[in-house]
């Protein structure tokens, strides 16, 4: 519970300040998963450039390998970033992860390909995707800790739902870039030097989110904690300490919605191109489409936290998740299946996903007290990040090369829909519950 001179002090914060800090975290996390999420997107491309194989499958499937290696830095980079955040602030802290997050990016547009440098291109590569790690690893937590603790009073779901929001349109904006590029310069010329181009753009989105973030101010509830001199000294040890159990349940909870998440959100694009076999040139407008409009549904997420309480509204969704997500496949999987079924299947997936993040997010630093919140969310946040985001997608491509089965990737997500309600049910009370 917030302490009095908190909630006095929230109550003097303008409405343009909320509306900013809010607006903060959306764009932060917009570029930041834009950033992230183009190099799976580009996989198509880039796997036979830098994992050059006679067999497209093991190229591809190295290159999201890559993407989970990724994953790897984001826990070191939590710890980092999370102690800066708590003793630093909020603020000066996300402004470096996003400008770290943001020149990784411009770094994989110029880098030279197998058939130029042999091993030393992969090699770089990985380099860069660690980068872009390590800077994640702070910027998404840190950007859900700004905006929930820049709350209204009451509406701390809402605005829990920037950070997802944002992500869902940074994941819309990459195919977005991917098929106007591809438009511009055809699917020839992108396998050959085109790809180079999405990932140049992202310093020009770097730097427009870090003038803004220039203008806002630290959250209320961490100036509270510099004014009263109530910084934790040491957060790591602090967190470790007096919050075991809430950094369990994060890690489950993350695991679980983050596998969905990657799922829907990262291996689906790749998976309409090398199992279904839909066009280079629709999957990308496709995604997009259905991403936009499943953007909405996340406020509502947020909105119906606010009403109902976030475990209720995990509990519902995860179980739709688990209950739908076999029958939705099957089209998804189907050759014969139309775009538009394709769509709305597809569709319905991510709205069921997605409008479940707010409650998530809202968990996630709502477990912790501010004086260690940042660093203590990161830690379960990014663990569970590396576990079902980061591997996500390459566990879903093995089981489909392995089996044969074009609906093996529901199997999992039933699997982590079933191990969030688990977790849910087996938390105490007062760690789910407003």
């Amino acid at each position: 519970m917030a302490s009095p001179s908190i909630l006095q002090d929230s109550g003097r914060i303008s409405v343009t300040r909320r509306r900013r800090s809010a607006i903060a975290a959306t764009l932060g996390t917009m570029v930041e998963t834009f950033d992230f999420v183009l190099y799976a997107f580009l996989s198509a491309y880039t796997a036979p450039l830098f994992f050059p194989s006679e067999n497209p499958t093991v190229s591809v499937i190295a290159t999201l390998a890559v993407f989970g290696v990724g994953y790897l830095a984001r826990p070191i980079g939590g710890i980092f970033f999370g102690r800066m955040g708590d003793r630093l602030g909020r603020r000066p802290t996300l402004l470096v992860t996003i400008g770290m997050m943001g020149f990784s990016t411009f770094g994989l547009g110029l880098l030279p390909t197998y058939a130029v440098i042999g091993i030393f291109a992969p090699l770089l590569l990985l380099v860069l995707r660690l980068c872009q790690g390590f800077a994640a690893g702070g910027e998404v937590i840190g950007a859900a800790t700004y905006a929930n603790e820049s709350s209204t009073p009451g509406r701390r779901g809402l605005y829990s739902a920037a950070t997802p929001a944002g992500a869902v349109l940074g994941i819309a904006l990459a195919p977005i870039l991917i098929g106007t590029c591809t438009a511009l310069v055809g699917v020839e010329q992108m396998a050959v030097w085109g790809w180079r181009l999405p990932f140049l753009a992202a310093l020009f989105l770097t730097i427009g989110v870090l003038f803004f973030r220039l203008r806002i101010e630290d959250s209320p509830e961490y100036l509270t904690l510099v004014r009263e001199k109530k910084l934790a000294a040491a957060p790591l040890r602090e967190a470790f300490k007096s919050h075991k159990l809430s950094i369990v349940l994060v890690i489950v909870l993350a695991t679980s919605t983050f596998y969905m998440g990657y799922a829907f959100n990262i291996y689906m694009p790749v998976y309409f191109t090398t199992v279904v076999g839909l066009s280079k040139t629709v999957v990308p407008w496709l995604v997009s489409i259905v991403m936009l409009i499943s953007v909405p549904f996340v406020i509502l997420g947020g909105l119906a936290v606010d009403r109902f309480g976030r475990k209720a509204v995990l509990t519902a969704l995860l179980m739709a998740n688990a209950v739908v997500v076999y029958p939705l496949m099957s089209v998804l999987g189907n050759s014969r299946s139309s775009v538009f079924a394709v769509g709305l299947a597809y569709l319905v997936l991510l709205i069921l996903t997605n409008s479940a993040t707010p409650a998530a997010y809202e968990a996630f630093s709502d477990l912790f007290p501010a004086r260690v919140r940042y660093t203590a969310a990161a830690i379960g946040f990014n663990i569970g990040n590396v576990i079902g985001g980061g591997f996500g997608p390459y566990a879903s491509a093995q089981l489909v090369g392995s089996t044969g089965d074009t609906r093996a990737p529901a199997y999992l997500v039933a699997a982590a829909s079933v191990l969030g309600i688990l977790a849910i049910l087996v938390a105490p009370r007062r760690r789910l519950v407003h």
